[in-house]
């Protein structure tokens, strides 16, 4: 179940479908990353991401692999956005049916 609701994930940021996000997410859910640092609540939580969103032309979030062991599963990615690439890792863990929190773990370009 954990890996589907992951799949759907990745699917709707890929499409920077913040509504699909949205429903995904707990009303306690996190996000941590090296750029926010720690975000809680699923309303801030959004606004950070439909930044994201809002912040760039084009964005493709493909996953390389995606691993489930129960509630957590782990996303190999890159992500563009524009003209920048990162890779990495996310983290999430599922509980009943939503996200509750998502950590990122990217290699950020220098520069």
């Amino acid at each position: 179940m954990s890996k589907q609701l992951t799949e759907q994930y990745i699917r709707a940021f890929d499409a920077k479908d913040l509504a699909g996000v949205a429903a995904l997410l707990a009303d306690d859910f996190a996000l941590e990353d090296p750029v926010v640092k720690r975000i809680e609540g699923k309303q801030p939580a959004l606004a950070a991401i439909g930044a994201i969103f809002a912040g760039c032309r084009a964005l493709s979030f493909q996953a390389k692999r995606v691993y489930a062991d129960g509630d957590t599963c782990f996303i190999e990615f890159t992500l563009d956005l524009d003209a920048v690439r990162l890779q990495g890792v996310d983290i999430v863990e599922w509980r009943d049916g939503k996200m509750h929190e998502l950590r990122a773990y990217l290699d950020i370009p220098k520069g």
